[in-house]
């Protein structure tokens, strides 16, 4: 089951460097991989887009099992083409946790018109849309629908200390 979430970065160096210390599998979309950090940081200066946001990083998740590094790695270039088309991307493979999963470092700036990325409600809506319909031509499974209730990160440290993680307090029962 393929899942997604992005955040944005105030640093694409350090995204980069985090990413790039454990990847097993690396491409690039718009640059060279080993010349991603300097590449990035070129195309700000010269659309004069130093400050704010670098750039956003996506988390591109797999069930365990369901592809391999270097499929997943195939699958994460393919969702940078798609959502990000005139932006330069680095894809980043990890096989260290249960699942492997994809970390996507995305320059902020837009190459051919200089505008930013924006990261709101609707690119993610968007890139969980792109993620599904390359998953589905994968034959690859996609999560069934979006949890009914969401939960802040303090609202779920409460649930965990709780015994029971079904007893929640915003729930009414």
């Amino acid at each position: 089951m393929a899942t997604t979430k992005i955040s944005s970065t105030k640093s694409t160096s350090r995204a980069i460097n985090y990413a790039e210390k454990r990847a097993e599998e690396k491409s690039a979309l718009n640059c060279d991989i080993d010349y991603a950090k300097s590449s990035f940081k070129a195309t700000r200066e010269l659309y004069g887009k130093t400050n704010g946001n670098q750039g956003h990083v996506i988390i591109q998740s797999f069930k365990p099992d369901e592809v391999t590094p270097e499929q997943c790695n195939q699958l994460g270039l393919e969702l940078a083409e798609k959502i990000a088309p005139n932006h330069q991307v680095a894809v980043y493979t990890h096989n260290d946790t249960d699942h492997v999963h994809n970390h996507i470092v995305i320059n902020s700036v837009d190459l051919e018109t200089g505008k930013k990325f924006y990261n709101n409600k609707q690119a993610l809506k968007d890139i969980r849309q792109a993620n599904d319909e390359i998953s589905k031509t994968h034959n690859l499974s996609i999560p069934d629908k979006q949890a009914q209730i969401r939960y802040t990160q303090a609202e779920q440290n409460i649930m965990d200390k709780s015994k029971d993680v079904k007893a929640s307090w915003k729930k009414s029962n």
